[in-house]
């Protein structure tokens, strides 16, 4: 059975609000658990009764999430990388850690030796 746009809408504005209202009766917000609930339950019932009310309102949440993808995934690599890459980057210069091994000296071979080790079949898995 394939539903309509305005139909899969309008059922996602009547399940979604149960998640929020609970995270709200948890914090002992009853007023506004039941504005959430009054408010998409509306949003719902214009989505099932107006298709041109859900058409517009599913292009303006396509623009919304647009937006949140485009931007806020840049700023959250953003926020990463000055908290998180450039710190320790920085620890490791300081501490003349090279673990890439990327300053090797000038040899013939970059191979290195594992060496005989001897097999523990004990903690294979």
């Amino acid at each position: 059975m394939k539903f309509e746009e305005n139909t899969k809408l309008a059922l996602t504005f009547a399940i979604i609000p149960w998640a929020i209202a609970y995270i709200l009766y948890k914090n002992s917000l009853i007023t506004a658990e039941i504005t959430v609930i009054m408010l998409f339950l509306v949003l719902s019932f214009l989505c099932f009764s107006f298709k041109k009310f859900a058409e517009g309102l599913k292009y303006i949440l396509d623009r919304i999430g647009e937006f949140l993808g485009k931007y806020i995934a840049i700023m959250v690599l953003f926020v990463i990388y000055i908290f998180a890459i450039s710190p320790t980057g920085i620890l490791m210069k300081i501490v003349k850690r090279d673990r890439l091994r990327l300053k090797k000296p000038n040899i013939n071979t970059y191979w290195t030796d594992c060496g005989e080790q001897q097999k523990n079949y004990e903690y294979q898995f």
